[in-house]
């Protein structure tokens, strides 16, 4: 794609930190959610709140692409990109689904810290991951190289502040300190590319701190030793 003002191109290696966040979360749910002890409701509820974060983190991630990233590649490469947006699209109603089902009983755990409510969460966690992992793994192998050869870095940048935007500024911070958590040189790279300066230089410390007391407590209230 040519641009009138030569704009750069997008990088949209930042993504896969995001996704890497996501699978490393949502993968440690169901063994966080079963190792809550029954009747904890301290532990029930800060558990439960981790993963209704986790779930408007996800909802918002893809709200942002139906909004921001599927039309233009519609619009610039049609014939390319036509059934697999189809293909996304229903990935990501079907993601949607199970998500939902995962806010409704994760509030009714958190409201009676049961066992059985417990358990109900943990097995809807676990059934989300194989659709989530798949469409994680087709994004990254065919979404991103359509997004860097027709979109510009600023709407690329666009796209992901749209994402942001929708969670609260302390989450945020938690969300980039979870990006951070575990990523290598490049990608710690490409994180502080992705976000503007003052966020980073801010931000970073600050989410690095959220993140490592928020896994704590998380440690803390689950009988799970692989956080």
């Amino acid at each position: 794609m040519q641009t009138e003002k030569n704009e750069k191109m997008a990088d949209s290696r930042d993504m896969i930190g995001a996704h890497d966040a996501m699978r490393r979360e949502f993968g440690a749910l169901p063994a966080l959610i079963a190792g809550v002890p029954a009747g904890d409701a301290r532990a029930t509820g800060f558990v439960a709140d981790h993963t209704l974060m986790m779930i408007d983190f996800l909802h918002a991630h893809h709200t942002s692409e139906d909004d921001h990233v599927w039309p233009r590649l519609r619009e610039r490469c049609p014939d390319a990109v036509e059934s697999l947006i189809t293909t996304m699209d229903q990935q990501h109603a079907a993601i949607d689904d199970e998500l939902k089902a995962l806010a409704a009983v994760g509030r009714r755990w958190r409201d009676s810290a049961d066992a059985s409510d417990r358990e109900a969460v943990a097995a809807v966690a676990e059934r989300l991951l194989p659709g989530l992992y798949e469409h994680l793994a087709l994004e990254e192998e065919q979404i991103l190289p359509l997004i860097d050869r027709h979109l510009t870095q600023r709407e690329w940048k666009a796209a992901v502040e749209a994402s942001l935007g929708k969670v609260r500024f302390s989450q945020r911070l938690l969300m980039l300190g979870m990006a951070l958590h575990g990523a290598d040189e490049e990608q710690a790279r490409l994180l502080r590319a992705a976000v503007p300066a003052v966020v980073w230089h801010v931000g970073r410390p600050i989410g690095t701190r959220l993140h490592r007391a928020h896994r704590e407590r998380l440690a803390s209230a689950s009988r799970d030793r692989a956080l």
